[in-house]
């Protein structure tokens, strides 16, 4: 059979997602045409699909091995590390890659980018520099050494460059630069003016935004037509069907809402010995969330679905899960509690707990009003679930949506839950960590509240990964206060949820 026979075959394979046909024959295309740079990168592309990580890596390196100089084989490799946070070793695939294009002003951008979130912030500025070198106009190089700026602390330097290029070269990638402009308006306590800045960026998206934030609301009925079809029952019965304690592998749900506190939790557990924590990697929203509640023709049929799913199912699914998470953690879980961090949990709820009905649950609470300026600073909204961030008021009703969902769960998921408070966190760390510990039943150790040097050196996957690499502090309790006059609008919005959980 001919190479292009054999990979068209491939192909098919992969549109019909046969994964493990498509590998074997991408193989065997490799073996008739060994000098073929491409065919490594569909079969890597294939084995990362499925959850082969360090199979695709290997791949990878045969492909820079046959064709060194080849740019595409460093940056892909660079880009799909990127994506799980393996920061230190995606710079090295860009290191890689420069070294035959020295004077690529978009690679050395990128590998600034890397630099950064891998907190190496004089490396990323050395790129960032010699990027703006070859073109002093390259927004990404410009965003990224502003935002290197504004980490260093060296606020003006960071104002005074995304001034200068959004007045001498206005663009339709404008937004990445006023994103970056409202944070350092920011700190320096200009919040008119960072206010201002981030409508601009959300006024110059919105086009884009539109069918993204349609699309988040069709979920959100989605879910609450679901909420109202399981019963207390259905819980009971799933809940009753628990694996023994000897034999279930030990799992909790850190779930929340966006900017509620989230990674700040997880980092603070991860640095338990006996706890391995997951940075939103999204395996539960791609092979179980998405199939069977969102692509589901009705939230009848997923009700349906989720009642009739047989133990063999459920042990299937638990055993992909747990392949799946140790591939994006790259080692064992082994006996480790995980804690499997996921703040857009929470309205989908019964579907994890139905995988695994003997979990726990902790709900990271936090003043909504602060959840939501964050979440309206960080997020962008080109995606369904950071839609809401284009504007306030839909920032504002995807917050009281997860709040009133998660105190419909409250009241029928027979399952234990924690609810810990971020305000109580950072006024009080230990304090709130022995409550939390306790109801995870594990040891209290005080190098949990140490976490901080640890998350300098982890890859963390989120948006708020600068701020987690820093010791506990409070300066984020009452930011909201700041921007009142933007959000009172829409307050009503959230006046329940304020009332309801204590902060009004």
């Amino acid at each position: 059979m001919s190479h292009s026979s054999i990979r068209q075959q491939a192909v098919e394979a992969v549109e019909r997602g046969d994964l493990a046909q498509a590998t074997e024959l991408f193989q065997a295309a490799i073996q008739n045409q060994p000098g073929e740079v491409e065919l490594y990168l569909e079969l890597a592309e294939c084995q990362w699909a499925g959850y082969e990580f360090e199979r695709a890596i290997a791949t990878y390196e045969e492909a820079h091995r046959v064709r060194p100089e080849s740019v595409i084989t460093c940056t892909q490799a660079a880009k799909k590390l990127f994506g799980i946070a393996r920061f230190s070793e995606s710079a090295r695939w860009l290191e890689r890659a420069q070294a035959f294009a020295p004077n690529d002003g978009p690679l050395l951008a990128m590998l600034a980018e890397v630099y950064e979130r891998g907190n190496q912030l004089a490396d990323a500025e050395r790129c960032a520099r010699a990027a703006l070198d070859i073109d002093s106009a390259q927004v990404k190089s410009v965003r990224i050494m502003a935002h290197v700026e504004r980490r260093l602390g060296r606020l003006d330097d960071a104002r005074t460059r995304l001034h200068d290029h959004l007045m001498r070269f206005p663009g339709p990638d404008d937004w990445r630069l006023r994103y970056e402009l409202a944070e350092v308006f920011d700190r320096l306590g200009e919040y008119a003016a960072a206010m201002n800045q981030l409508l601009l960026a959300k006024t110059q998206l919105r086009d884009r935004a539109i069918p993204y934030l349609a699309e988040a609301q069709s979920i959100r009925h989605r879910q609450r037509e679901l909420s109202g079809l399981l019963t207390r029952t259905d819980f009971e019965a799933w809940r009753a069907a628990s694996l023994p304690r000897e034999r279930a592998r030990p799992i909790a749900f850190l779930c929340g809402h966006p900017r509620s506190g989230t990674t700040l939790l997880e980092q603070i557990l991860g640095a338990h010995e006996q706890v391995i924590t997951t940075d939103e990697t999204g395996v539960l929203l791609r092979e179980f969330i998405q199939p069977i509640l969102r692509d589901s023709p009705s939230a009848a049929e997923s009700a349906t679905e989720l009642r009739s799913f047989e133990a063999d199912q459920i042990e299937s699914g638990r055993a992909a899960y747990w392949r799946y998470a140790e591939a994006h953690l790259g080692q064992s879980v082994g006996s480790r509690l995980l804690i499997e961090k996921d703040p857009a949990l929470t309205p989908d709820l019964p579907l994890p707990l139905r995988l695994f009905p003997e979990a726990r649950v902790v709900f990271p609470l936090r003043d909504p009003r602060d959840v939501c300026l964050s979440y309206f600073f960080t997020l962008v909204p080109l995606a369904a679930p950071s839609a809401a961030a284009l504007d306030l008021r839909s920032t504002c009703e995807f917050c009281a949506h997860s709040l009133e969902l998660w105190t419909h769960w409250k009241q029928v998921l027979p399952y234990p839950m924690l609810e810990t408070r971020y305000e109580r966190l950072v006024s009080d760390p230990e304090r709130e960590t022995q409550r939390l510990l306790e109801f995870l039943e594990l040891p209290w150790t005080p190098a949990i509240l140490a976490f901080h040097d640890r998350a300098r050196s982890k890859g963390i996957r989120t948006p708020t990964y600068a701020d987690v690499a820093q010791p506990i502090h409070q300066r984020a309790v009452g930011r909201w206060k700041n921007y009142e006059a933007f959000l009172h609008p829409h307050l009503e919005l959230l006046r329940p949820q304020l009332r309801a959980f204590g902060y009004d």
